[in-house]
């Protein structure tokens, strides 16, 4: 399960966002898909044939703070091992992101401790770069500075951003580009509008959502041969409701299975869970 959850945990805003050659239009900032105190909650599982072992759980969210003076949004994206997989491998993952309205990244940190492995991310942003404080087991200490043109995010501030599209532009077959920093790693990941289908996500129900493909580049986990698929709610709230990425050996999923103070009514839940 090395490396796992942090795989699962970062598909979910890459599978989302759409920015360089073909960005995908995004609404102004008077029409938020979000609001301050929204909480979304997530089952993570490996999958393996008809075998699905539920193995992590993940939460998502944001609220409004005051950084510098300015009124700002601070996102954070936390993730652990379910007790029993904490016996073989313990992970603790922690994203946190602060952003201006829009979303313009002002700061970033990273927090991943992956049983005896750790990584460590600070960014602070300004008009032409990223300068970033690292650590790792792997490499140590060190700084960097990247590229920031304005259309580059860390992966919490992409997710926002990118659920703020503007879902009437959408093109079925379309084919969009992300733009992301982690580490010291600029990426970019293509993104395709599949159309629109129902989804049924245990512990939440079935709901009416739109379908993105995004080809993931071949590696360590991934052989590069089948897309990772997200689903999100058609609806005002933009809300991730499940993706499942395959790996070389079985797949990571990931479902909705709670949510709080949601900005809008969530009108695309069709049929909610069955109560035994």
């Amino acid at each position: 399960m090395k490396r796992l959850l942090t795989l699962a945990f970062l598909v979910l805003p890459l599978l989302l966002g759409a920015q360089t050659k073909n960005p995908i239009p995004v609404r102004g900032e008077d029409s938020l898909p979000y609001g301050p105190g929204e909480k979304l909650n997530y089952v993570l599982s490996y999958n393996w044939h008809a075998v699905v072992t539920d193995v992590a759980s993940a939460s998502v969210r944001i609220d409004t703070v005051r950084f510098e003076g300015k009124e700002a949004w601070h996102s954070v994206l936390s993730a652990r091992t379910a007790s029993f997989f904490d016996l073989f491998f313990k992970v603790r993952e922690r994203f946190d992101s602060w952003f201006l309205p829009g979303v313009k990244p002002l700061k970033f940190i990273r927090d991943t401790h992956e049983g005896s492995y750790f990584a460590y991310n600070l960014y602070h942003y300004d008009k032409e770069l990223i300068h970033a404080t690292l650590d790792s087991q792997t490499m140590g200490k060190r700084s960097a500075e990247l590229p920031y043109d304005g259309a580059t995010f860390d992966l919490p501030a992409l997710l926002y951003y990118t659920r703020n599209m503007d879902i009437s532009s959408l093109k079925e077959g379309q084919t969009y580009h992300i733009k992301f920093a982690i580490d010291e790693d600029m990426s970019v990941l293509t993104l395709t509008f599949k159309g629109r289908e129902k989804k049924y996500s245990k512990g939440i129900g079935t709901v009416s959502c739109m379908k993105f493909g995004c080809s993931v580049m071949a590696g360590e986990m991934f052989d590069g041969n089948e897309d990772a698929i997200l689903w999100i709610s058609d609806d005002e709230n933009r809300i991730p409701v499940y993706f499942y990425a395959p790996l070389k050996v079985g797949g990571v999923a990931g479902r909705l299975s709670s949510y709080s103070s949601l900005a809008h009514d969530f009108t695309s839940l069709i049929s909610r869970k069955k109560v035994k």
